[in-house]
């Protein structure tokens, strides 16, 4: 292994115990962040980006309704259902995209923390085993892994998105050709049922 030659010596990683006696602890090192394989690890596990599918789900109904694409997203994305009566059966359908991910991302983000801070050989097989580790374990290593991916920031209001943020839309008419005046801000971390 190569060493660099540092003047000072980082710190050692301080390690936080993660879980309970009922449902066993492990030890894992906190870093503060993601290190760039395990973002790596995340990005190539298959989960869906829901920003992407949002954005071609709001289009479409834009395209229907008349609805800017914009609000069609900010209604998928917060879950308002009211502003999407008349297109129930995609806002279930994307509410149940929204669900099935969150579940599949809980497991990558365990399985990521684990395999690279804990045990090398970990996949995400194990990690669907209960016999090997409780759910309820998988679920604390998975908030562990959010804090992580947040710098331990707390979370904070989710705003909605701009038009500059989504990109134009779908529908011309709509368009005023002026600027936007909602912000655009990286939201970072959001909070659960918000498409990340």
């Amino acid at each position: 292994m190569l060493k660099l030659p540092f003047k000072t010596l980082p710190q050692e990683f301080e390690k936080v115990t993660v879980g309970n006696a009922r449902i066993g602890e492990l030890s894992i090192p906190k870093y503060g962040d993601l290190s760039p394989n395990e973002r790596i690890y995340i990005k190539n596990s298959g989960l869906v980006d829901l920003r992407k599918a949002a954005v071609d789900l709001a289009k479409d109904i834009a395209a229907k309704s008349g609805l800017s694409a914009i609000a069609v997203y900010n209604a998928l994305t917060a879950g308002d259902s009211n502003t999407l009566k008349e297109f129930l059966s995609e806002f279930i359908e994307f509410q149940d995209l929204m669900e099935e991910n969150a579940a599949k991302r809980n497991i990558v983000l365990a399985t990521t923390i684990i395999k690279f801070r804990v045990l090398p050989e970990w996949e995400i097989e194990n990690t669907q085993d209960a016999a090997q580790i409780p759910p309820l374990l998988v679920d604390a290593v998975a908030e562990f892994a959010k804090s992580e991916e947040s710098g331990w920031v707390e979370e904070t209001e989710v705003t909605e998105t701009s038009e500059e943020g989504l990109g134009n839309s779908v529908n011309p008419e709509s368009q005023t050709g002026e600027k936007s005046t909602g912000g655009v801000e990286d939201t970072g971390h959001k909070k659960k049922g918000f498409a990340p």
